[in-house]
């Protein structure tokens, strides 16, 4: 074999190795991109299922029995309200025990009536929760890499209708709302993001309050949900 013979032989098979290797490279970007995104999704999903369920009950009237052995209904409690925070909100539901004894910890270890479920971000951009009416209580978290936590709530025009079902809402941030039993419904955004860089990165995307996020190698996500609190506009 002439020497021009076997450096084209070795040229040939230093591509196939660089094309070789180009593709395995390209197949662990790929293949962390997916574990990323399943992770942030599996995330989501838990913490999706949590407010929905706490929604269901936020607010409830409360049913309970006099010494005489009569039925009487206790006024209802504000079912939800939020704080405006200069980086992020803070959000709060009250439940009634009787009806959903869980914190959003899921301990069962509240002896009051009502249980305050508070849902925050902390420094380490986790999304915590804890009952804030039950003493000695610490938030923990519930997912991280929670970059950004924001609400709307759909308050009602009180007054505007005798029928409280028909009543007009309006979208107001946590500092516009003036009353928070008017509450008919609550908007929350989440942004999500990759804990490491991976190849396959979102591009600068829109926040939740519509700010450029500018891209820096992760994989982010918004999540948007409109949860209706049942409880509400029923007299």
């Amino acid at each position: 074999m002439l020497l021009s013979d076997t450096l084209l032989a070795m040229s040939i098979s230093w591509g196939v190795l660089a094309v070789g290797l180009q593709s395995w490279s390209d197949l662990r970007a790929s293949q962390q991109s997916l574990q990323a995104l399943e992770q942030m999704h599996t995330q989501q999903r838990e913490v999706q299922r949590l407010l929905d369920r706490i929604s269901l009950s936020a607010g409830a009237t409360r049913v309970t029995t006099t010494p005489q052995g009569d039925v009487q209904w206790v006024s209802k409690n504000p079912p939800i309200s939020g704080n405006e925070g200069a980086r992020d909100d803070t959000l709060t539901w009250v439940v009634p025990r009787e009806i959903d004894p869980r914190d959003c910890q899921g301990n069962q270890a509240s002896s009051l009536d009502l249980i305050s479920h508070q849902f925050k971000l902390s420094t380490k951009q986790e999304l915590s929760c804890k009952d804030v009416w039950r003493a000695g209580t610490l938030f923990q978290a519930l997912a991280e890499r929670v970059e950004d936590l924001q609400a709307l709530y759909a308050e009602a025009s009180s007054g505007a209708s005798s029928d409280p079902a028909q009543a007009p809402l309006q979208w107001k941030s946590a500092d516009q709302v003036l009353d928070w039993r008017e509450v008919r419904a609550v908007s929350v955004c989440v942004r999500w993001a990759s804990p490491n860089k991976v190849r396959q990165a979102s591009a600068s995307l829109k926040g939740c309050q519509g700010e450029t996020v500018v891209a820096d190698g992760r994989l982010r996500q918004l999540q948007r949900s409109t949860l209706r609190l049942s409880s509400q506009g029923d007299g």
